[in-house]
C-alpha cells in the first residue's frame, strides 16, 4: 500500500468515526429533547421458551393476550447510572409499565418497572428511523397465570422481567414510533426460587416522545 493509499485510508476512517460520533451525540440530543415517552403495546402469549423464539423463530400460541401501557425517562446523560452504562449504552432509561392479561377470560394486572438500554445511531436512519432496546426489571401479578402455573405448583407472583424491542419510525417524524416487543416472565433460572414456567408474548404498540 502506498503512502497516498495510506493517507486516503486514513482520512476514510476518521471520516466514519467523525460521523459516528455526530450520529451519536444527535440521537443523545433527541433524548434530551423528548426525554418522556407514552407507550401502548399489545401481544399474544406463546408458550415456547425465550431463547427458541428469539434464536429459532418458535412461536405456538396460548390462549391469552395482553395490553401494556407505559410511560419511559430518559435519565440525563450526567446522572450517575447513565455515566455507569455509558460504556454499553449512551441511552439510559427508567420504565413503569402495567399490563392486564386475559387469560381465558381471567383479567389479570401486571406491574412491571424496568431500566434499560436503548442504541439508536444506525446508519440506515436517514431512510427509516430505528432503535433497539433492551430492558430488565421486576414483574409482579395480581394472580398466577395459567400459562406459569401449568407444570408447578410452586408458583410466585414476584419474577424477573425481560423486555426485548426494536422500534421504527419516519426520519421526519422521529417521536411518533412503532414498536415490535418481546415480553418476558421468568424466574430466572432459580433467582426468584419460583417454580413458574415463564411466559412470553409478542407483538406490537406504537410510542409516542415529549418533553
Amino acid at each position: 500500500m502506498t503512502g497516498v493509499s495510506r493517507a486516503y485510508l486514513w482520512l476514510f476512517s476518521l471520516a466514519v468515526l467523525a460521523a459516528q460520533s455526530l450520529a451519536h451525540a444527535a440521537d443523545r440530543s433527541f433524548y434530551e429533547q423528548y426525554p418522556f415517552g407514552l407507550a401502548y403495546f399489545y401481544g399474544v402469549t406463546g408458550y415456547d421458551p425465550l431463547g427458541s423464539i428469539v434464536f429459532g423463530g418458535g412461536f405456538h400460541r396460548w390462549p391469552e393476550h395482553i395490553q401494556s401501557v407505559e410511560i419511559t425517562y430518559t435519565v440525563p446523560e450526567k446522572n450517575i447510572f447513565s455515566r455507569i452504562f455509558k460504556p454499553i449504552t449512551n441511552i439510559f432509561q427508567i420504565t413503569a409499565n402495567i399490563t392486564e392479561r386475559n387469560d381465558q377470560g381471567r383479567h389479570i394486572l401486571e406491574f412491571n418497572p424496568y431500566f434499560g438500554g436503548r442504541w439508536a445511531d444506525f446508519p440506515w436512519n436517514c431512510y427509516i428511523n430505528t432503535t433497539f432496546a433492551i430492558g430488565e426489571g421486576i414483574s409482579y401479578t395480581t394472580s398466577i397465570p395459567s400459562l406459569e402455573a401449568k407444570s408447578s405448583t410452586e408458583t410466585k407472583r414476584l419474577l424477573n422481567y425481560l423486555m426485548l424491542e426494536a422500534t421504527f419510525a419516519l426520519p421526519d417524524e422521529p417521536r411518533l414510533q412503532v414498536l415490535v416487543r418481546i415480553h418476558h416472565r421468568s424466574g430466572a433460572y432459580g433467582l426468584y426460587h419460583a417454580g413458574n414456567t415463564g411466559s412470553n408474548d409478542l407483538g406490537m404498540g406504537i410510542r409516542y416522545w415529549f418533553d
